[in-house]
């Protein structure tokens, strides 16, 4: 049976009723129509176990048991992937790049993007896709939410510091390793180019700031399709 899960803004304890807050408890009491069902609650990367329903004091869960289970990978992985020509694809990579155990996202322009973003719609944006990873977060059970920085020059990019540092490369094949032949240490960073891929000069450049490119076989991946295969791969590692 499916489970709901809630992040929280405050302790949880054992024993203790949880009040929710104004949206989960419209969401709880008249979009689920709740009454005595069981929830996870999450505050500060752990989970509890409570039973939720509509009490005198508000909408609220009582809390009977903390839920051992840790639900993330044994990597932190840095997602870095340029801004994408349509949202609805852009979107789908936050989603299932949560689903999958991403613990930070970081957009990017590149030479090659196509979609820009404005400075004064960032704010906007931001809280839009922070939304897509908070719920896609409370669906696949996690015990923390993802990261979603702004959106930033690839320059910036270049910069992060990561154990692993890869760029996945359509000329890659044959000639490079493949993403499970370079895990090691404990944050990987994972960089995706936009529809048209990287170009000749930032390969370079990724070379000289300690990125590997690595191939993803010998067929042309979609950039929202390369980012899962990444998240898929490197999570297969983690377990």
């Amino acid at each position: 049976m499916y489970m709901q899960q809630y992040f929280c803004d405050q302790p949880i304890e054992v024993g203790k009723r949880y009040l929710f807050t104004k949206e989960q408890a419209h969401h709880a009491k008249d979009v689920l129509r709740m009454h005595h069902e069981k929830v996870r609650l999450v505050y500060d990367g752990i989970g509890y176990f409570a039973d939720a329903y509509n009490g005198e004091d508000g909408f609220g869960a009582d809390v009977y048991e903390q839920d051992e289970r840790v639900n993330e990978l044994d990597f932190d992985v840095i997602l870095a992937v340029g801004e994408l020509h349509k949202r609805d694809n852009f979107e789908l990579v936050l989603q299932k790049a949560t689903e999958l155990g991403v613990k930070k996202i970081v957009p990017f322009e590149s030479s090659r993007t196509v979609a820009k973003v404005k400075k004064e719609k960032q704010e906007k944006l931001l809280t839009r896709r922070n939304a897509i990873v908070l719920s896609a977060s409370e669906q696949c059970k996690r015990n923390v939410v993802p990261v979603v920085c702004e959106t930033v020059k690839l320059k910036k990019v270049m910069e992060l510091e990561a154990d692993t540092k890869l760029a996945p490369y359509e000329n890659a094949y044959g000639k490079s390793r493949k993403i499970s032949e370079c895990l090691k240490g404990k944050t990987i960073l994972v960089v995706v180019g936009p529809e048209g891929g990287f170009s000749e000069s930032e390969m370079a450049e990724f070379e000289k700031h300690g990125f590997e490119a690595v191939t993803l076989g010998n067929r042309i991946l979609r950039a929202e399709t390369a980012c899962m295969y990444a998240m898929s791969v490197i999570g297969e590692y983690s377990l």
